[in-house]
């Protein structure tokens, strides 16, 4: 497979996870894209990472637009969970428990519940069912063009602990809608959010008497969604995206793949136009997070006035 190994370490403390994001071009060629899945699985065995990151609906490829649905949808259903049990099986048993190897494996693809389908993430782990819907993040944001295909999740959120930190999992569109990563955060007291996604890079916004225009304005999003997600919550922000162009309806995916420190400043981010694959060393996920609250503390501060001023009606002013 034609992809790039970007490599970094993040400190030198070996008990830290080492984590891979893969920014893949997702086809609609489903065994293209298992073989690889699979390929990157086998390079972070022999690269001991911990845990593997694919982007959103990563063994179907994204939804296109088109007049017959049910072709989109009989390809979905085709890249379901309970589809891939021989493949999944496969994965987990090369899978470990004992911190020195891969122990993860974070993926999307879709779910079934009888005739409704869903765009989910899925957690591989030795010890993890994941056929369990207590361990299943259903994307509960749905924008349009995927209304025809799937029902939005519940308001169940997904946070998992690790060994080496609490992580809580949204899916693309997610990332816009700031309640969700805030519960996360001062709820859940994640370390970090993982965003599987499919996330596009065209749009055009222009405001010409500013001499400001650009085509890429998506793209634009991504970037800021992940850093002020971070930035805001004072978490981790484990970004991976599709990247290339779709294979029916020529959308391009912006990858951008990336990783924000708690700071909200990005650390390291893969191209916007080709694969690669991040690989970051000793990346100290609970333990950056407590020093950056040693600065500043957003949420004592949250807990203390935001909360009772929810309870305040606002005043409104008539000026006119």
């Amino acid at each position: 497979m034609d992809f790039r190994l970007v490599e970094r370490a993040y400190s030198e403390r070996e008990e830290c996870p080492s984590v891979i994001l893969a920014n893949l071009h997702g086809t609609i060629d489903m065994a293209r894209n298992l073989s690889a899945l699979e390929e990157i699985i086998e390079l972070g065995h022999r690269q001991g990472a911990n845990m593997i990151m694919f982007p959103e609906l990563a063994v179907s490829g994204y939804v296109w637009d088109t007049p017959r649905k049910e072709d989109v949808k009989d390809h979905l259903r085709a890249a379901a969970i309970g589809q891939l049990q021989n493949w999944i099986r496969n994965i987990v048993d090369s899978l470990r428990t004992d911190g020195r190897g891969l122990e993860y494996v974070f993926f999307g693809t879709t779910r079934e519940e009888g005739d409704d389908l869903y765009n989910s993430a899925f957690v591989l782990h030795p010890h993890v069912d994941y056929t369990s819907e207590e361990l299943i993040y259903d994307k509960i944001f749905i924008p349009h063009v995927e209304r025809p295909y799937f029902l939005r999740g519940s308001d169940k959120r997904l946070t998992i602990n690790t060994k080496w930190g609490r992580l809580g999992f949204m899916i693309c569109y997610d990332l816009c809608f700031v309640e969700l990563s805030r519960r996360y955060a001062f709820i859940d007291h994640v370390d970090a959010i993982v965003t599987l996604a499919s996330w596009r890079s065209e749009a055009t916004r222009e405001y010409p008497l500013m001499n400001v225009k650009t085509d890429h304005y998506y793209g634009f999003l991504w970037d800021l969604m992940n850093s002020s997600k971070a930035a805001y919550n004072q978490v981790w922000s484990l970004g991976v995206n599709a990247v290339g162009t779709h294979d029916l309806s020529g959308v391009m995916f912006w990858g951008g793949s990336g990783i924000w420190a708690p700071s909200g400043l990005r650390l390291l981010q893969a191209s916007n136009v080709k694969q690669e694959v991040l690989l970051v060393r000793n990346l100290d996920l609970h333990g950056q997070r407590l020093l950056e609250h040693d600065d500043f503390n957003y949420r004592i501060d949250f807990e203390s006035v935001y909360r009772p001023m929810e309870a305040v009606e606002p005043a409104v002013e008539h000026l006119d």
